[in-house]
């Protein structure tokens, strides 16, 4: 039997009912239970103890910025909502006239795959009711929003861990052209009922992330041979302790260090206009009507072990530890992985961990490396099962950053 789960006072309880003679039950009774139990009791308390000290010296680091997102129609977002916060503040703004459209495909990996390699979209006006042709393109609406997050990252000194981007690459922009190639602005309808579908207009991108500006206050450190400033910047009471915060630091900055309610920035400049600071909310996502899409976050199932090996930079490459890091960063995918294979090649069904393409870093510029290959199996069918690729393709991509002497590759068998 577990120590720390034996009920030590119900024990003894049970065990005094079996005592007959009323002066040595009391007499048992004030031995075990009152003696005997605040020694228990107190070394139950120092445990705990050593346990919280433990947990604490093997805390990972970026614990307090885990990213999420989801999508939402436009018509459900809710201003007031303290969690989700739109990636660019231009979509819930009101809405302009353009000549671009995007979209958001709610296919799988190889829909998603087909519809770009179509390239034409055939639509129907509603003004007119003639045909219309749309060009397909990849959208970069929402990369610049993570170009900047990877640099705040960096310029921070957090530990970059790869940010989910399956709903994010999910957005199409289709650009209506005219006979001539024109481009036109026009309603429309779609025509191939097959992509009727999977297309979801007017549909937004939302993340746990939001900016708000500080006011600086400024403090003259003394130094031996040079004057230094250390300007702190006030985070608002309402913050909760398991919250992270990026600032928008530019280059002067010298360091950057966080204090309860306040972050202190050392420069050399006298002066330091306001600055803005991004907010990164954790916990529960908190729900608003018409919030139903599925939530995609880089959040890691909590593991002592997992932790230890972070802490002291040791990790064991063994198809067990592959295995326990996949389970890790499932979520609520459930997966197995039933085996892998050091392969020379690649074939076209392999999905590659390509999330983290946008930070421009290129280890390998001739890859000549092996393919470490992941078959992994679903333990069972999801409603959003269009996005389960997209989970396994970004296991992918935090994996490559830490075996890099693979290129990271997985299959998903039926």
């Amino acid at each position: 039997m577990d120590e720390r789960t034996f009920d030590y006072e119900n024990y003894i309880q049970e065990q005094l009912r079996r005592i007959d003679n009323l002066d040595e039950r009391r007499f048992a009774k004030q031995l075990l239970l009152e003696s005997l139990g605040k020694v228990i009791a107190w070394s139950e308390q120092k445990y705990d103890a050593l346990e919280q000290r433990i947990q604490k010296e093997l805390d990972i680091p970026w614990k307090h910025f885990h990213i999420c997102m989801t999508v939402i129609d436009r018509k459900d977002y809710d201003p007031i909502n303290n969690f989700w916060f739109p990636v660019c503040e231009e979509d819930v703004k009101k809405k302009q006239a353009s000549a671009c459209e995007t979209i958001y495909l709610a296919g799988n990996e190889k829909v998603c795959r087909d519809f770009l390699e179509m390239g034409i979209l055939q639509g129907i006006s509603k003004d007119t009711g003639e045909s219309i042709r749309f060009q397909i393109r990849p959208s970069d609406k929402y990369l610049g929003s993570m170009c900047k997050l990877y640099k705040l990252f960096t310029s921070n000194h957090v530990p970059w861990q790869t940010v989910h981007m399956g709903h994010m690459e999910r957005f199409f922009d289709l650009i209506p052209l005219t006979e001539d190639g024109q481009i036109t602005e026009t309603d429309w309808i779609i025509q191939d009922e097959k992509w009727a579908d999977y297309i979801r207009r007017d549909v937004i991108l939302l993340w746990n992330i939001r900016q708000f500006t500080v006011h600086s206050r400024e403090y003259r450190v003394p130094c031996i041979d040079e004057v230094f400033y250390e300007h702190v910047f006030y985070l608002p009471r309402e913050q909760k302790s398991e919250d992270g915060y990026l600032v928008d630091a530019a280059e002067a900055i010298l360091s950057i260090r966080y204090e309860q309610n306040r972050i202190v920035l050392k420069t050399k400049e006298e002066t330091l206009e306001d600055i803005a600071v991004y907010r990164l909310y954790q916990g529960s996502p908190e729900q608003s009507a018409g919030y139903r899409y599925p939530v995609l976050s880089n959040r890691r199932k909590d593991n002592l072990s997992a932790r230890y090996s972070q802490q002291t930079g040791n990790f064991i490459q063994t198809p067990l530890e592959l295995k326990r890091k996949v389970e890790e960063m499932a979520d609520g995918y459930q997966m197995q992985v039933i085996g892998y294979e050091i392969l020379d090649g690649v074939e076209k069904d392999y999905l590659e961990g390509d999330m983290n393409s946008f930070t421009g870093v290129r280890l390998f510029t001739s890859d000549t490396r092996k393919i470490l290959l992941l078959r992994i199996k679903a333990k069972e069918r999801y409603q959003e099962e269009y996005l389960y690729e997209a989970q396994i393709r970004y296991i992918l991509s935090q994996l490559q950053l830490e075996f890099l002497e693979y290129r990271c590759m997985g299959k998903l068998e039926k």
